[in-house]
């Protein structure tokens, strides 16, 4: 097998898989959040956050493998590919972080509109059913806005040092080396 037909064949099954990964994902959140699509086990789960738990796992490592499959292409096709890649993560990422912070008022008492008030209180309860109605609830929805912040700017900065390859690695490195060998001249005066 040549190094060509094998780069291909590890591009195919990265593919495959993180498209696989996104299938079960999208369908664990539609079984999640009321529809019927067969995964029975999903609404077996009692607890309404292991079940988000679950497909907020398998979206991610789904995402990732789909963003490293990208990267392993060239010119438009890895650009284009990174780009759509990012804005799917970004599209499913932007509910989750608004639903963290959603939680902090709902916990304190507010109401919002039938449609986001239903959803994110059901959400918050099964959070109060865990940590309480105490300080702990309010603690978790912080960290969850963070992780939300976190799982939006990443692939964001990502898919641009991709378009615009920058290889952060190296750049990264560069700057220690720079550091540490001004540090060193410095010590040397």
């Amino acid at each position: 097998m040549t190094a060509e037909n094998k780069k291909k064949l590890i591009q195919a099954v990265m593919i495959t898989v993180a498209a696989g990964l996104n299938v079960w994902g999208l369908l664990t959140l539609a079984q999640t959040t009321g529809a019927d699509v067969g995964l029975t086990y999903i609404s077996n789960i009692p607890n309404l956050i292991a079940r988000y738990v679950i497909v907020v796992i398998t979206m991610a490592a789904g995402i990732m493998l789909m963003s490293a499959a990208a990267g392993t292409f060239k010119g438009k096709v890895k650009n284009v590919f990174s780009i759509a890649v990012c804005t799917y993560s970004t599209i499913l990422t932007i509910p989750l972080f608004l639903a963290f912070i959603l939680c902090i008022p709902i916990a304190a008492g507010a109401t919002f509109p039938a449609f986001i008030d239903e959803m994110v209180r059901d959400i918050c309860y099964s959070f109060q059913d865990i940590f309480g109605k105490g300080w702990l609830q309010y603690l978790i929805y912080v960290l969850g806005t963070i992780m939300g912040a976190i799982f939006l700017a990443v692939p964001i900065l990502s898919t641009y040092f991709t378009v615009k390859d920058i290889d952060l690695i190296a750049l990264i490195k560069s700057k220690l080396n720079k550091n540490k060998s001004d540090v060193n001249a410095e010590k040397t005066e």
